[in-house]
């Protein structure tokens, strides 16, 4: 069998100088196929729709890059623009002159870029894809080059009437999302020219909670397990890269004449790690739901200061103790007042059936339940 190395110091010189110059993200991009594609129900088909698009967090990327947008409608004459942050304006910048100007619940329009000005054709049934001239780096991190940018606004109008269609808000927020991108719930523009504030009927031309119809192309690039962006991988790598650690330690200690994970340069180790996927890991089971202590039955139990209380069954002993039967007895004959502990306990103890009586319904609301009180040792 040959040897993969017939120079004995080459693995030692190769990670030595990797180790000096380590690869931090992907030479390869995860290709343009991703399109993230929403759901078409046809609603409304007006002059313009603005939405946002931010990134999920949920996969270790380096960048993901918007390369444009395919939208359906009569389209002709039609702009696509984008604003950093969002197409909403800050809080604090609400109040600004330009604001109150243009009387919008967007940004001004200089904060606006212009990525598409064109005359697309009608796309009455499948959307027309309107590609960006500069395409948007998005990203978590900032560089020496590229601030950092995780949610992108995004304008498309057409100056015909029926240009763009788009659907009535149906989500909460997200309109739909994948591993990379969401894509946010926005308003819809009935001004024939961008940024109009008088709409088609003489009133406000903007409509809320409206969704985008179409799809947004991107490309990704991913990110490489390094032990700087340890903390940026789901916690199942993270439990993994560990225990390959620890694998090495305990080989470590073997005798010279065994091969292991412990007779490997560190820096291989982290070269296996970097070309693992992030979700090659197995996942973590999830723990067991927790029981919600207002749905369990309760007793009547008696406390360390010999006062009654309600206690969840599961929190209660198996056995249930005899004296306190007798107990009970003995406090309801002492009793001055006259009053009927056993059947307060049973008319305000919580239980699981569903039914009731219309003499139940017309008593008094119960009060609002508090934390159950544990029994003391």
């Amino acid at each position: 069998m040959a040897a993969a190395w017939p120079i004995r110091e080459r693995p030692a010189e190769f990670f030595e100088l990797r180790a000096q110059n380590r690869q931090q993200t992907s030479d390869y991009v995860s290709s343009g196929a991703f399109a993230l594609d929403t759901i078409d129900n046809d609603d409304h088909a007006f002059h313009g729709i603005v939405f946002d698009v931010e990134l999920t967090g949920s996969v270790p990327i380096e960048s993901l890059t918007v390369k444009g947008v395919s939208v359906r409608g009569a389209l002709g004459a039609t702009k696509v623009l984008t604003a950093h942050g969002g197409f909403a304006p800050l809080p604090e910048e609400r109040d600004r002159l330009e604001m109150k100007k243009f009387f919008s619940p967007l940004k001004p329009p200089d904060e606006w870029r212009l990525r598409y000005d064109g005359v697309a054709p009608p796309a009455a049934a499948e959307p027309r894809d309107l590609l960006f001239g500069e395409s948007i780096r998005m990203s978590p991190r900032a560089t020496a080059k590229h601030p950092a940018l995780t949610k992108l606004g995004i304008y498309v109008h057409s100056e015909d009437a029926e240009g763009v269609v788009y659907n009535n808000q149906r989500h909460r927020g997200i309109t739909r999302e994948d591993a990379h991108l969401k894509v946010l719930c926005g308003v819809a523009h009935t001004g024939g020219a961008p940024f109009a504030r008088v709409g088609y009927w003489g009133d406000v031309a903007w409509r809320p909670r409206r969704e985008f119809v179409g799809k947004v192309a991107y490309d990704v690039r991913l990110l490489l397990w390094t032990p700087r962006s340890h903390s940026q991988f789901p916690p199942s790598f993270r439990a993994m890269a560990a225990e390959f650690a620890k694998c090495r330690v305990s080989c470590m200690l073997r005798p010279q004449t065994e091969i292991g994970l412990g007779h490997l340069p560190v820096e291989a180790l982290y070269y296996v790690l970097a070309f693992a996927r992030h979700d090659w890991a197995p996942s973590v089971p999830a723990p067991p739901p927790q029981t919600n202590w207002e749905d369990e039955p309760w007793e009547v139990r008696r406390d360390a200061y010999g006062s009654r209380v309600l206690v969840p069954r599961s929190q209660c002993a198996d056995e249930h103790d005899d004296d306190d039967d007798e107990d009970f007895d003995e406090v309801d004959d002492d009793d001055d007042d006259g009053e009927d502990y056993d059947a307060y306990y049973a008319v305000n103890t919580p239980s699981n059936d569903s039914s009731s009586d219309d003499d139940d319904q017309e008593t008094a609301p119960p009060a609002a339940p508090s934390p159950p009180r544990q029994e003391v040792a």
